[in-house]
This record gives C-alpha cells, sequence and structure tokens, in this order.
C-alpha cells in the first residue's frame, strides 16, 4: 500500500511539472521587455515602479482585478488606449500598447510563452476577477 502511495505521489508530482502541461503566456519575453521600457516611458510617472501606483491607480493585485476582472485583455487594451497616457489620450501605436499590456499582465501574474500578445490573441484571455 506505501509503495502505491509513493507511486502515486511521483506520477502526480511529474505530471505537474512537465512542460507540455504547463500553461503557455500570453505574450513573449520579447513583448515584455519592450513593455518593460515602453511603460517606464508613458506609465510610470502616474503609476509608480512595477505599478504599484501613485498619482494613478495601482496596475496590479486587487486594485487591477477590481477594474479589469471579468473582462478580456483585449477590452484592457482598448480602454488603455482610449484612455491613456492621460496627457495624450489615444496616442500609443500598437507596437507600444501591447508590449505595455504584457508588462502589465506580467505584474498580475502573467508569464511570457511562444506567441506575441495581439488584439486578436487578447480576446480569449481573460483577467481574473
Amino acid at each position: 500500500m506505501k509503495l502505491n502511495k509513493t507511486f502515486a505521489g511521483l506520477l502526480v508530482a511529474g505530471l505537474a511539472a512537465s512542460p507540455a502541461l504547463a500553461a503557455e503566456g500570453p505574450f513573449t519575453q520579447a513583448q515584455l521587455d519592450k513593455g518593460s521600457s515602453e511603460y517606464n516611458t508613458h506609465c510610470r510617472t502616474c503609476h509608480a515602479a512595477k505599478g504599484k501606483g501613485a498619482l494613478g491607480p495601482a496596475l496590479m493585485g486587487d486594485v487591477f482585478k477590481g477594474r479589469f476582472g471579468g473582462q478580456s485583455v483585449t477590452d484592457v487594451a482598448t480602454w488603455i488606449h482610449q484612455n491613456m497616457p492621460q496627457t495624450a489620450p489615444g496616442s500609443l501605436k500598437d507596437e507600444q500598447l501591447y508590449p505595455i499590456v504584457a508588462y502589465i499582465l506580467s505584474l498580475n501574474g502573467f508569464t511570457p510563452g511562444q506567441a506575441e500578445l495581439t488584439a486578436d490573441s487578447g480576446k480569449a484571455i481573460n483577467i481574473e476577477k
């Protein structure tokens, strides 16, 4: 009986660690790297380092989930594009916007994967409430 429990435990641990079963991140590492730079240029003044909030609200944790929970990533990107930066709404181009969104997602526990985040791919990803 003890041997069966040990084997079952190893099997479950092995499956949980299997890369094939790991969730694929919604953005690439390159997008995340660019997003960090774009965030520091366009967002950090109001939202502080690592989205902790200052003049503008926090872009991570409960504040972010309270504002955007249940919405798709594309909905979030659209809102950001239409409203931010506050001094120049609508000025972010897609090549700036989606990396910034990738960075914000990383602040909320998302990790990089192999595919770039786009308006189309973001429709299938919802922010947790």
